[in-house]
Order: C-alpha cells, then sequence, then structure tokens
C-alpha cells in the first residue's frame, strides 16, 4: 500500500490532510502539492458531541471527485471511527487514506483517545496504509488496528523523504519511543 505514498498518487487526486486543534507538530507531511487542502477537527470542547463527524463529513462531501485523507495521531482514529460508523455515501468519495502513527498522541490529549477508543472492530470501507515505526512503544497495538482496519502497514523507514517534515521523521518517532521507553524502565 505504500503506493499511496507515491509522488503520482498524491499529485493525481485531491489531498486533505486532516489534523486536531489540539495537535502539536507535525512529523508527517504530503509533498508539496497545488490539490491539497486542510481540515482541522475541533475535538477539544465537546469531542463525544460527534461534531468532528460532522466536520468530516460536510468536507469529504464537498469535495468534487475522490480524495486522499492523509492524519497522524489521534486525527487516524478520528478518522477510523467516522469511516466505520458512516454510511456508505459518506465514504464512497474517499480514494484511500494514509494513517502516521496513529497511536502517538501529547498527555493533554488522553481525554481525546479515551473519547475514540475502542474503535469498531469492522474493516474501513477504502484503501489505507497505517505508517509508524517498528520501535514504537504501541507497536503492537498498531498493528493490531492495522489489521483491523484492512491496512497494509508501512515502516516508517520506508516512508519517502518528501513526506517527512523537518529533517527526519523516522528519526524523532524512534526517539519519542526510546524516551519514553527509558522512562518506564526507569519507574520499574
Amino acid at each position: 500500500m505504500t503506493d499511496l505514498l507515491n509522488d503520482d498518487v498524491i499529485h493525481a487526486r485531491p489531498v486533505m490532510i486532516v489534523s486536531l486543534a489540539s495537535d502539536g507538530p507535525r512529523h508527517w507531511s504530503p509533498p508539496a502539492t497545488a490539490n491539497a487542502r486542510r481540515l482541522t477537527l475541533d475535538m477539544d470542547a465537546n469531542p463525544h458531541r460527534g461534531l468532528w463527524a460532522l466536520q468530516l463529513d460536510d468536507a469529504v462531501r464537498a469535495a468534487s471527485e475522490p480524495t486522499l485523507l492523509v492524519a497522524e495521531g489521534l486525527a487516524c482514529l478520528a478518522i477510523a471511527r467516522w469511516a466505520q460508523l458512516s454510511p456508505r455515501r459518506y465514504v464512497e468519495n474517499i480514494a484511500g487514506t494514509c494513517l502516521f502513527a496513529p497511536l502517538a498522541f501529547a498527555s493533554h490529549q488522553a481525554p481525546l483517545l479515551r473519547n475514540l477508543q475502542p474503535s469498531p472492530s469492522v474493516r474501513l470501507p477504502f484503501r489505507s496504509a497505517v505508517i509508524d515505526t517498528r520501535a514504537s512503544l504501541a507497536i503492537a497495538r498498531v498493528l493490531e488496528l492495522a489489521d483491523i482496519w484492512g491496512s497494509d502497514f508501512t515502516d516508517a523507514d520506508a516512508v519517502p523523504a518528501a513526506w517527512c517534515r523537518g529533517d527526519s521523521a523516522p528519526a524523532a518517532l524512534v526517539a519519542a519511543a526510546q524516551v519514553a521507553g527509558k522512562r518506564q524502565r526507569s519507574a520499574a
């Protein structure tokens, strides 16, 4: 499914970069393209009401042709939850989705994680790729989600350099996993 990360795919389809208002710096972003737009989901005020799902509904229905969704962190879980619970006509305009580090989140986002989990255990109704580093502390759960969603898994080291935000997104993810691992070992 690495073909979703291919330059030809990115430039051939509209791209919607989905994020949360509370997201910090992004590690991943598609290469610059004229057909990319951003959607920031407002999940902070009252995430359980599903207003963020209405934002996704409206944005996807407004797309004039099949669109590639790109998300990082908890925005991945929001897309999965939306896609699995939405009627078919709402998701048929999705060409595919790239889900980067779906379980990466900041501590202040923990309440959002609780509202998005557990995700329904059904396949996503479109092509999808889950991208994460195998050094992640949550890699077992990430691989489980990829399997449940019917997504291909791509190791972060295999992502084309044009997708890396900054100098080395995979290195940043690996470093974050190593720091978290050291904290867990020292707490034990």
